[in-house]
């Protein structure tokens, strides 16, 4: 068996998209729209870069949350002085009062939804009682995701040259955290009022959305995230409707002093050309011939194999050079093989990433050619009838040697 590459020639229409033109539009240095589906990076820049994401952080702190607590609903004493001193003053906070009675998913949602610094710290200090453990969780998480080149240092996303991950690290842990059903509904939130009453919060996204004028019709929900070092951030997903599709996006980098927030209509922008360009393209087509396979002592001269459905994939425009279609299998089909037999399998590649498999059955009977079958054995034939007119000499010969007696 050998591999087989086969050249695709097709004749679908390519849509022209320029990423270089669209690019300078972007004023996040650091950018990637994902598919969620397969995190495959759809538009980005500098997505393997090391950097500071500021509160973004706390979508870590949230999930190892959820991940070690038994009921959200559960009720806790806040008890404010057991954080006294660990919150930096120049964080924001979402307020929480000496002696209410929150649930978790209060300040789970106090926490993500105007990015409460005194929620995190609380969080850290209850589910564990222990900021080392609870950081050391959030590391342990980080490698459990596949975000290998992340490294937490603190719950709240404070500048530390030990606390810095990756546009692309960020995408997957949004992911993760969307795929929560608790986590996805806080981080969707406009506004959240905490179950005694006492603390109503607006999201951030919301906030620097009306302070500029902004609809937000496509960051369906995030986090977002300020610091110096990280400039201004936002991690959030969106849906293509028309393809069934979501998204992730992630933004970091630009100034946190400017008084336009980047981070929303980068965000915004990254969704809009995502939607507004791709869609489910086809690379092979249905009934489309991928490779003729030769026979052995067949009629049939070669076994035609065709695609059995439209192999698509979500593409702004399709470059054929990247299409590569690979059989695995055997090379010549003898004339007596089964109908049924699997003779190898087709696997479909774009951009040297899978994107689907068919299994080569044989459908249809060969039959064999006598003529050339003759014609390859040749020689044993020869010799066949040799051995054949010899031994009816030898009959001859006998019998008439028996009939003279």
């Amino acid at each position: 068996m050998r591999k087989i590459k086969i050249i695709l020639i097709s004749i679908f229409c390519i849509l022209v998209f320029n990423s270089n033109v669209f690019a300078d539009e972007i004023n996040s240095p650091y950018y990637g729209v994902y598919n969620a589906e397969n995190m495959e990076l759809l538009i980005g820049q500098n997505t393997q870069e090391k950097i500071a994401i500021a509160s973004i952080t706390k979508i870590m702190t949230a999930i190892v949350t959820i991940d070690n607590i038994q009921d959200v609903n559960e009720k806790i004493t806040i008890d404010m002085e057991s954080i006294y001193g660990k919150v930096d003053e120049d964080l924001v906070t979402a307020g929480l009062l000496d002696e209410e009675e929150l649930t978790y998913y209060d300040l789970l949602a106090t926490m993500l939804v105007p990015s409460g610094a005194d929620s995190a710290v609380y969080l850290q200090n209850t589910v564990f009682g222990d900021e080392n453990v609870f950081i050391d969780k959030m590391n342990e998480k980080a490698q459990e995701i596949g975000m290998y080149n992340t490294h937490f240092s603190n719950v709240t996303g404070l500048d530390d040259e030990n606390n810095y991950s990756t546009i692309e690290d960020v995408a997957k842990m949004m992911n993760y955290a969307r795929n929560n059903q608790t986590l996805k509904e806080i981080m969707s939130l406009k506004t959240y009022t905490t179950t005694d009453g006492n603390i109503t919060v607006k999201s951030t996204i919301s906030n620097l959305s009306t302070k500029a004028g902004i609809t937000t019709h496509l960051i369906l929900g995030g986090k977002t995230g300020t610091t110096g070092d990280a400039g201004i951030c936002l991690a959030s997903f969106s849906r293509d409707e028309k393809e069934d599709v979501d998204l992730i996006a992630v933004v970091t980098g630009t100034n946190m002093y400017s008084s336009t927030p980047y981070n929303v209509i980068d965000s915004e922008k990254l969704y809009e050309e995502v939607i507004t360009h791709y869609i489910y393209r086809p690379i092979v087509l249905k009934d489309e011939l991928l490779v003729r396979l030769p026979t052995h002592l067949a009629k049939e001269e070669t076994i035609e194999v065709h695609a059995k459905e439209d192999i698509k994939k979500y593409l702004a425009n399709v470059d054929y050079d990247k299409i590569d279609i690979i059989y695995e299998g055997e090379e010549v089909i003898e004339y007596n093989t089964k109908v049924g037999t699997k003779l190898g399998t087709i696997t479909y590649y774009y951009d040297s990433k899978e994107v689907g498999k068919m299994d080569v059955i044989l459908e249809e009977e060969l039959h064999l050619d006598i003529v050339k079958w003759a014609k390859e054995h040749k020689k044993e034939l020869v010799i066949g009838v040799v051995a054949f007119l010899s031994l009816v000499v030898i009959a001859l010969l006998f019998t008439k040697k028996k009939s003279k007696k």
